[in-house]
Parts: structure tokens; C-alpha cells; sequence
């Protein structure tokens, strides 16, 4: 408020004003400066036609196969602390320490089951078309005998021709489905991600990056066996309440 005061006043209109009749203007034209949000426009043509596609996917799975979300969670830090944590004691939250040694970096590779909520992850060194077509051709391994649905995002190297050429392949047993651009949020297995994040990652401190590649899949084992589930998809496909808002706001 000082410093709206001071420019208002440095442009010889008023001679003083004070920050308080400032916050008062503001409070009454409901304008906050300070703050800040977000946007993205969504530059797709095929946006909302690619976006039903996939909802579609997620409300009626075919029956006869498989509907799988595939991305990455890259760059996952295999971090050490220099002390033990401190454990958790009445009157006291669990400590851990500050400072850590990195000891590099895993690229998890992960498919996620729209029909059962089971998980398929494999960790590498890179994150590129080659790892890539290695997860697919482990997955498929895993089962050749099925129809799938991949549903994956526009990463250059998912569009890699080799990639293309696999997938074209196994036709007509495996059909990708691209999500709109900037539509990542539509992608199932990034809510699993931030499940794995929150419960194995979080207060994670390993030695090796392979001490982290056996933490997390340990994690995976145990949430096949215990916890899979599909997740409950409650959006249909419509447009967000809050596009129509803005764009009256602009045209005002």
C-alpha cells in the first residue's frame, strides 16, 4: 500500500495519499494486487474431442480390454540424510534432518489399470524413446494376449517413430490414445503418482538410487495386494466452470 501511495503520489496528481486511503480504494473496487493466478489457454483444436475420447475410456471400459494410463515420474532424487530421523513422541511431530547427500536420480516408468487399479512400474537411468519402448515391450510380456487401450501424453519422445512402429505392430491388440495438449490432469496414473509421493517418497532416505528403485517397489507390491482400486472418475468431459467466467470477464 506504502508503495502505491508513493507512485500515485510521484506522478504530481495528488500531493499526499496515504496507504490506508489506498487499501480503502482497493477494498471498495475489490482489487487485489498482491495477488496472482494462473491460466492456460488451451491451444489444442482437438481439445474437447480428444478429452471425451478418454473420459469416454474411464466412465465405459470395454469389457473385453484393457484401459491402461501410461506416463513417467522423473527425476525421483535418492536422497540420504546425514542423521536419523527423529521418531514421532507425544507433544513432538516426527524430525528429520536438512541436510542430505544426493546419491542421483531413477526415471519411474508406470502403467496404470483403469479396471482394477493395479500398477506396472519399472525404474531406469533416462527417460527416453528407448526406455520407453523397453517398459512397453516388458508390459506387453507381462500380457500378450490382450487388447489395450494406452492412454499417454504428447512427450516427444511417446511420438518417437520407432515407438509408432511398435504400437503399429501390435494391431489391432493395442490402440493408443493421445490426450490433449495440456491435458495431463486427465491422465489417471498422475493420481497414483502423487499417492506413491505422499506415502513411500515423501520421507524417503536411501543410500543407492537402487536402495530407492526396491523402496518403490516394495510399495508397489504391497498397494496390488492390499490397496488397488479404481479410482471413482466423476468428470465427465464438460467444460470447466471456471472457462465461461473468464472469458466473460474478458469480453467485459
Amino acid at each position: 500500500m506504502r508503495d502505491l501511495a508513493r507512485l500515485v503520489a510521484g506522478r504530481g496528481e495528488i500531493v499526499t495519499l496515504s496507504p490506508a486511503t489506498v487499501q480503502r480504494i482497493l477494498a471498495a473496487l475489490v482489487l487485489k494486487p498482491h495477488r496472482l493466478r494462473y491460466f492456460l489457454t488451451r491451444t489444442d483444436p482437438l481439445f474437447e474431442e480428444k478429452m471425451a475420447e478418454i473420459v469416454d475410456l474411464y466412465l465405459h471400459p470395454p469389457r473385453c480390454c484393457r484401459v491402461l494410463c501410461l506416463d513417467e515420474k522423473t527425476h525421483i532424487q535418492a536422497l540420504e540424510r546425514l542423521y536419523p530421523t527423529l521418531p514421532l513422541r507425544p507433544g513432538l511431530v516426527e524430525r528429520q534432518e536438512f541436510e542430505y547427500v544426493r546419491h542421483g536420480t531413477v526415471d519411474l516408468f508406470a502403467a496404470f489399470d483403469v479396471r482394477t487399479g493395479e500398477v506396472f512400474a519399472q525404474g531406469y537411468q533416462r527417460h527416453t524413446n528407448l526406455e520407453f519402448r523397453h517398459f512397453l515391450r516388458a508390459l506387453r510380456a507381462r500380457d500378450p494376449d490382450s487388447c489395450w487401450h494406452l492412454i499417454v501424453d504428447n512427450a516427444g519422445y511417446h511420438k518417437k517413430q520407432a515407438v509408432l512402429d511398435w504400437c503399429a505392430a501390435q494391431r489391432p491388440k493395442v490402440t493408443l490414445h493421445w490426450l490433449p495438449t495440456h491435458g495431463s490432469w486427465l491422465n489417471q496414473v498422475e493420481i497414483w503418482f502423487s499417492i506413491l509421493s505422499r506415502k513411500c517418497l515423501r520421507r524417503t532416505s536411501v543410500r543407492s538410487t537402487p536402495d530407492l528403485r526396491d523402496r518403490i517397489h516394495r510399495f508397489i507390491k504391497t498397494w496390488n495386494t492390499h490397496f488397488a482400486h479404481p479410482f471413482e472418475w466423476t468428470y465427465t468431459g464438460k467444460p470447466l466452470a471456471v472457462a465461461p467466467q473468464h472469458y466473460e470477464l474478458l469480453a467485459a
